[in-house]
């Protein structure tokens, strides 16, 4: 098993990317805390894991508010003694507005989830990490980072915001032997970009636009990204710190 013994958070992993991310690492050996608002959600994950013989534990947890993450990471500690990796997961989409016509409250709502929510897992995580003589964070950005089609300014600010600071901490941690690198998602099957489908005026339209701009032509499975959070989360990648793994389909060699 891959993360045989390993001890590991996920933020936002109720649902999409982080859920499928959750199970994959209970599969693989590993004790799992997982944080969410959703708690309805959360209770389903924790008896899916159990039937399949993983355990993983939850909190509920809103990322935008310190004291809920750093609770989550003190139940990780107290549940199992230490804290090997964390994969800062939770985030919210943007509705497709434009640049001029963004509110302060959604600016602020999706910058306090997004950027500032990844900060706090960093920030409680790194402590944690150290009493256990290191570890990996792994932090959720995106293709929108890189590249863009115009009308999601906030999200695509939070997710730069996620790479730069990926940067600083893998540099700044290096030493003490805490690596920092981010994922990369494209379009991926998940419930936000099925709410985001919902609320198009021609949901076929727009998901035959996500299909032309990644060269595979579909879009990409939560499965297929736990795997490459698994791969910067565990051993497999101990001489990977610092990047960005992009995981696209193709769409940012176009």
């Amino acid at each position: 098993m891959r993360m045989q013994d390993m001890v590991a958070i996920v933020t936002g992993g109720a649902g999409g990317m982080g859920r499928a991310t959750a199970l994959l690492f209970a599969r693989e050996g590993a004790k799992v805390v997982v944080g969410d608002v959703d708690m309805d959600g959360g209770a389903a994950l924790v008896a899916e894991a159990a039937a399949l013989g993983g355990e993983i534990g939850f909190l509920r947890t809103d990322v935008s508010h310190e004291a809920d993450v750093a609770a989550l990471v003190a139940k990780a500690e107290a549940d199992y003694g230490k804290l090997d990796t964390i994969f800062n997961n939770a985030g919210i989409e943007q509705p497709v507005t434009a640049s001029d016509a963004i509110t302060e409250d959604l600016f602020e709502r999706v910058i306090d989830i997004n950027l500032k929510g990844t900060f706090f897992g960093c920030k409680h995580a790194i402590p944690a990490l150290l009493r256990n003589g290191g570890g990996a964070i792994v932090n959720n950005s995106s293709v929108s980072a890189f590249a863009n089609v115009g009308g999601n300014l906030s999200y695509a600010a939070s997710k730069g915001g996620i790479m730069s600071m990926t940067r600083v901490i893998a540099i700044e941690y290096a030493s003490r032997n805490i690596r920092c690198n981010a994922i990369n998602p494209g379009v991926i099957d998940t419930g936000m970009n099925q709410r985001n489908m919902a609320l198009a005026d021609d949901p076929a339209a727009l998901e035959q636009k996500w299909r032309s701009i990644t060269p595979l032509g579909r879009m990409g499975t939560g499965d297929e990204i736990g795997e490459a959070v698994l791969f910067l989360a565990s051993k497999q990648s101990s001489f990977v710190t610092g990047i960005g793994l992009v995981i696209d389909g193709g769409r940012i060699a176009t």
